[in-house]
């Protein structure tokens, strides 16, 4: 998941213009910055901005291109090749072979060895066009000029082919091939006026969810293929998504902390009850009931009935906690600006 520093993007007329909305890596490494993410032994104390746990593996992305792996359950950390420097904001793995990375500048990395070695697979970064290329853009074009040199927030795969990027000023890619080619399916989604697409999050029986500014919400019920929009209880912006205990349970949150659930895939909403009010980035589901929400600020809120109330907590440090997932050993990883923390919950 991303979070709200990254999500407060500046526009910038720029476009990277191709006539088929299909494209590579090697059309966009002249215009991209390639220097390689620099090994560093306090990455894991870094700014990191998402974990994935897959298994036994754990897999975290943050700042300067920083890609971390875990195989003790985040007691210890190795980083990853990368051939960017740029912020990265999601991580999504298929099993424990095959993931995925999105960030700044549009950028899209793959892995398929575990997570040790990534290669570039997209790109939109920014490029200043001549009055000339201008005079030549189609509608559609000149509408996504904002789009080149904004970040990617989100990623999700259905497997190991068929997967979704979502971003700023309504950038939604879909790949059929694990990457080779990536293509704008926005035309699938009710987003005419661009507003940023923050999250995208699946339930294991293929119904997906996309959330955004303005309170867009959007679900496909065949795995990314075709959309609807759904009704929004709120018209701020939602950071996260994620799916609960339930096959129809859906929780959006985001801006100044509001949260809500949904138990019938986003037909009717219950505001979530609570004290805060910092922004809330990502939240993990444990058992039937149990729900941990996490966000700026440090905040931590912790409920017992199924994400209808909540117990608010500070951190000391007062460092946005950006991601939250339980580990294989029941524990909690959390990152953020102070980088790794890990947690037992407690839920009794």
């Amino acid at each position: 998941m991303g979070y709200s520093i990254i999500k407060t993007v500046a526009s910038s007329l720029a476009v990277w213009v191709l006539s088929t909305g299909i494209a590579s890596a090697s059309d966009y490494e002249k215009n991209l910055n390639m220097r390689a993410a620099i090994p560093s032994a306090k990455a894991a104390q870094s700014l990191l901005t998402d974990v994935c746990v897959e298994g036994d593996k754990v897999v975290a992305v943050g700042d300067w291109g920083h890609i971390l792996i875990s195989l003790d359950n985040g007691e210890s950390w190795n980083q990853a090749n990368v051939p960017v420097q740029n912020l990265l904001t999601a991580v999504d793995f298929v099993g424990t072979q095959h993931g995925w990375a999105v960030g700044h500048e549009g950028v899209i990395l793959h892995s398929s060895d575990g997570g040790n070695n990534w290669q570039l697979q997209y790109a939109n970064p920014h490029r200043v066009l001549s009055d000339e290329e201008m005079d030549q853009l189609t509608d559609d074009q000149f509408a996504k000029l904002p789009q080149a040199g904004s970040p990617l927030l989100d990623v999700w795969f259905r497997d190991e082919n068929t997967g979704f990027a979502v971003g700023a000023y309504g950038m939604f890619l879909g790949t059929q091939d694990a990457g080779k080619t990536w293509v704008d399916v926005s035309s699938r989604i009710e987003n005419i006026d661009g507003w940023h697409l923050n999250a995208i999050e699946a339930n294991g029986d293929g119904v997906v969810y996309i959330a955004g500014e303005k309170g867009i919400l959007f679900r496909s019920d065949d795995g990314g293929d075709n959309w609807i929009t759904l009704t929004s209880p709120y018209g701020g912006s939602y950071f996260g998504a994620m799916t609960g205990a339930g096959n129809d349970d859906i929780y959006v949150f985001g801006l100044q902390g509001n949260s809500f659930k949904s138990s019938d895939r986003g037909a009717t909403w219950v505001r979530s009850k609570s004290k805060n009010t910092n922004g809330l980035m990502d939240g993990v589901v444990i058992g039937s009931k149990s729900v941990v929400m996490v966000g700026n600020s440090g905040v931590i809120l912790t409920s017992k009935d199924g994400g209808l109330n909540f117990s608010m907590q500070i951190t000391p440090s007062r460092e946005s906690i950006l991601a939250i997932e339980r580990l294989a050993n029941g524990k909690l990883i959390l990152v953020g600006q102070g980088g790794v923390q890990l947690a037992a919950p407690d839920l009794k």
